[in-house]
């Protein structure tokens, strides 16, 4: 662009007919000119995108096969195979819990591995050993029997699957049922596994004599839908039946009440007394 505007201007500036004392002049004009022509021209380039671009390179995970063991290698080097983040996780918690790739084929089976990139890696499967998690020995160790409503948490901790969190969460059902009937209400227990159930049962017992149940003639509404086996209105009809009958006596009296299936009084059979409790109806 200056060369241009110079070759535009130069006319205008310097007049067609130079007297021989301007010829100086002309001549350093002329020199000037060329001088930019022959000038290496310079691509100017931003240092913004420069560094973006080289710091979007620096972040790209540089992938290398490898030789490795699925059972000890850890999740930074399934990484550098190549392989996601979330699936070296995935790899990991596998191991975690237990797991073991016996075979190459095995490690297929990982979640979110790609199976034609299963088949790049599979050559550099070398199984050489088999991680296997630390067990406890508990030789002549007697058996742990406990009674669900006369224990304690730090009793309950004593039988192998159940930590501090799972004891408290029996320990505070208990206490909304009002005891336990049976060891498999365990099962009613969010997230209690039917597997460690069957584990433990042999070493659990649930004493009913020692079953809080809730007086039906004096409880209120409030009270009788705080029980894990009565919703509000089953609590709502239980008590204007009682009303109208001015008190109930048996279990019986509440089978013709239509918010109630057979099975919902089967459980509920333990928890509710009739005793007669002397107070007076107001009638309205």
């Amino acid at each position: 662009m200056v060369v241009i505007s110079i070759n535009l201007l130069l006319p205008k500036l310097v007049p067609p007919t130079l007297p021989d004392n301007d010829s100086l002049f002309r001549a350093q004009l002329e020199a000037f000119a060329k001088s930019l022509e022959n000038s290496p021209r310079t691509i100017y380039e931003s240092p913004f995108e420069k560094k973006s671009y080289k710091s979007f390179e620096d972040k790209q995970p540089q992938t290398e096969l490898f030789t490795f063991d699925p059972n000890t290698l850890d999740s930074t080097g399934f990484v550098r195979l190549g392989l996601k983040p979330y699936v070296a996780k995935n790899i990991v918690n596998y191991r975690l819990k237990g797991g073991k790739f016996k075979t190459p084929d095995d490690f297929s089976k990982i979640y979110g591995i790609n199976p034609d990139y299963f088949e790049v890696l599979k050559p550099y499967i070398k199984i050489t050993s088999i991680a296997t998690p630390e067990v406890k020995q508990t030789t002549s160790q007697e058996p742990v029997y406990i009674d669900l409503n006369r224990c304690d948490t730090t009793e309950l901790k004593m039988l192998r699957g159940i930590g501090s969190t799972r004891a408290k969460q029996i320990v505070n059902y208990r206490k909304r049922l009002g005891g336990f009937s049976s060891p498999e209400q365990l099962l009613e227990l969010r997230n209690f596994p039917e597997e460690l159930y069957t584990e433990l049962q042999p070493y659990l017992s649930a004493t009913t004599d020692s079953i809080k149940p809730i007086l039906v003639n004096k409880a209120t509404v409030e009270k009788l839908k705080n029980h894990p086996y009565i919703n509000f209105y089953q609590a709502k009809a239980i008590y204007e039946l009682r009303r109208s009958k001015e008190g109930l006596h048996s279990l019986d009296e509440l089978k013709s009440l239509p918010e109630f299936t057979p099975d919902d009084l089967r459980k509920l059979a333990p928890y509710l007394d009739f005793r007669e409790i002397k107070y007076t109806y107001k009638r309205r």
